[in-house]
């Protein structure tokens, strides 16, 4: 009975030195491609670092530029409210002044025609008394 467990601790240390062995490559293994993998993140935390300061440079001129046009487009805006405006009350003017006019046009056709009916009643009266 000594002999087999004597046996089978060896067979058992043989399987534990193979298991440590295996266990250790897999180690080294993974440890190889964490270190290919760390100048990548390097590189990568770089880039994040330069977008960061790019952004960070280049946000504020943007922003005031585009406060500027924003603030341009709005005078354009009230310029244009304005215009329409100022022509609409033209044109109210002018509407009432053409209204005036044909009122105007409307008497005086009435009283040219009132002048020529009385003309000519004057004239077949001082015909009619010369006869």
């Amino acid at each position: 009975m000594d002999q087999v467990n004597s046996v089978l601790n060896a067979n058992l240390n043989v399987i534990v030195v193979f298991s440590l062995l295996c266990l250790s490559m897999a180690i080294l293994v993974l440890l190889g491609v964490a270190l290919s993998l760390v100048p990548q993140a390097n590189r990568t935390l770089n880039a994040f670092e330069k977008l960061a300061n790019t952004v960070s440079t280049e946000l504020q001129p943007t922003l005031s530029e585009a406060s500027k046009l924003l603030g341009g487009v709005l005078k354009l805006q009230d310029l244009a409210q304005t215009s329409v405006s100022n022509v609409s009350d033209k044109m109210e003017n002018m509407t009432d002044n053409l209204t005036r006019a044909a009122g105007d046009a409307k008497k005086g056709g009435k009283v040219i025609g009132a002048g020529l009916l009385a003309g000519i009643q004057a004239y077949l009266s001082a015909k009619d008394e010369n006869s």
